[in-house]
């Protein structure tokens, strides 16, 4: 009669088999026979299902069935000498199922010793995992990583609260901080003041909704200087569908801001002496004048004009006429309020649209211009004077009226023996 501790040894192999053979990774347990062997005793059916072998197919034979070209025999001498030595073997290689095709392996492979005689080895226990999947996806994490390190545009990774988790190489080298600097801190130290509050709002609005923004943001770098990025700002979403980090792709574009804010200048810019031209000076004065209308509020022109500036050019070239005339605007525009605008009219003629401002205060400021003018010292030249003339937006003008008056009010000026202000 079986005793009570037989019985129970019984059932503890017969639970063990049965975990081993449902065990979701492979076992194989080979002999301990290095000359002629090792040989397989013993397969699972998981290993069944990895290679497509049977275990039919593969007792009694060597592991080396699983190999080909592609088995690294790097791998296949490091566990050749692990199994030597009786020591436990952990590698990946690739192997090949009874069809042919490749998949790569990770081998664990234990001795067993005999009960009787503990230092001789009667078994190798070998537990085998399909990481084939598993490796792919490392190498491609592997190759997205490269490249978005290497990528020449600016990427910033952050967790949901905006900390900084990653920055690449090329954002180190734009905002001229080191990465060790920033991890762990919040974008908003980057933040140049150049946008509102309204801006950023909207942005984590959007965020929030889990939708990407895209916009372009005005960031100081660490010297100070600005930069324009055209930014595109994506959430990652984990496998329960919360955002777990947001992901910011940046385009350098401040070349092409300052190239556009240089075409722009240039376009409403006078040449040579940086004042606006008289292009942008009508626009001004037209959107003035609709303004004022609009709201019943005054408005004054002034008009004014070198005297004798022909000679100057005759007499010391054209050169010296070119430095009275950038003295000249430099003069009149410190002068004048922010809300004041000076244009060059054509040749040596120029305008100052004066906003908010009655006839009796654009005649002041004329006559505190006439005499800046008078006192204006450029090397070279013997002083200079100008002519205003100054005229108030009246109901119902247009720009050409009104300019029509002050041009008409500067001819008076001229008449009446130059160096003064005349207003109509």
């Amino acid at each position: 009669m079986a005793t009570v501790s037989h019985i129970e040894g019984f059932e503890k192999l017969r639970l063990l088999d049965a975990a081993i053979e449902q065990a979701r990774h492979a076992v194989l347990i080979t002999d301990a026979d290095l000359d002629e062997g090792p040989c397989i005793v013993y397969v699972n059916a998981a290993f069944e299902q990895m290679t497509g072998y049977a275990r039919s197919d593969v007792l009694g034979k060597t592991p080396a069935l699983l190999q080909g070209p592609r088995t690294s025999r790097v791998v296949l001498d490091r566990l050749r000498a692990a199994l030597e030595s009786g020591g436990d073997f952990d590698g990946e290689t690739i192997n090949y199922r009874k069809d042919g095709s490749t998949y790569m392996v990770r081998w664990q492979v234990s001795p067993v010793y005999a009960e009787d005689a503990p230092e001789r080895i009667t078994h190798f226990v070998s537990i085998q995992q399909d990481v084939t999947e598993e490796r792919a996806r490392d190498e491609r994490l592997r190759l997205l990583s490269t490249a978005v390190e290497v990528s020449g545009d600016p990427v910033m990774i952050t967790d949901p609260s905006g900390t900084i988790t990653y920055v690449n190489a090329t954002f180190e080298e734009l905002m001229g901080v080191a990465r060790s600097e920033v991890l762990g801190d919040n974008p908003r130290r980057f933040k140049s003041g150049r946008q509102d509050d309204a801006f950023y709002r909207v942005m984590w609005q959007t965020l929030e909704r889990g939708e990407t923004f895209r916009g372009e943001f005005v960031n100081r770098r660490r010297d100070g200087s600005l930069v324009h990025l055209e930014q595109t700002i994506t959430p990652v979403l984990d496998d329960r569908g919360r955002i777990s980090h947001y992901v910011a792709l940046g385009k350098d574009i401040t070349d092409r801001v300052r190239m556009e804010d240089e075409i722009r200048r240039v376009a409403h810019t006078d040449w040579l002496t940086g004042v606006a031209n008289r292009l942008s000076l009508g626009n001004t004065l037209e959107a003035e004048i609709e303004r004022c209308q609009r709201y019943g509020r005054p408005l004054s022109l002034i008009m004014f004009d070198l005297d004798h500036f022909k000679a100057v050019n005759d007499r010391y070239g054209h050169e010296a006429g070119d430095e009275v005339l950038k003295s000249l605007a430099q003069t009149v525009t410190a002068e004048l309020r922010e809300a004041d605008t000076l244009g060059r009219w054509g040749g040596e003629e120029f305008m100052i649209v004066v906003p908010e401002t009655r006839l009796v205060g654009a005649n002041a400021l004329a006559e505190k211009l006439r005499q800046a003018v008078a006192a204006m010292n450029v090397p070279g030249v013997p002083s200079v004077t100008a002519s205003f003339g100054v005229a108030e937006l009246a109901s119902g003008d247009s720009a050409k009226l009104l300019a029509r008056r002050a041009d008409e009010a500067m001819y008076q000026a001229k008449q009446a023996g130059r160096d003064r202000v005349v207003a109509l």
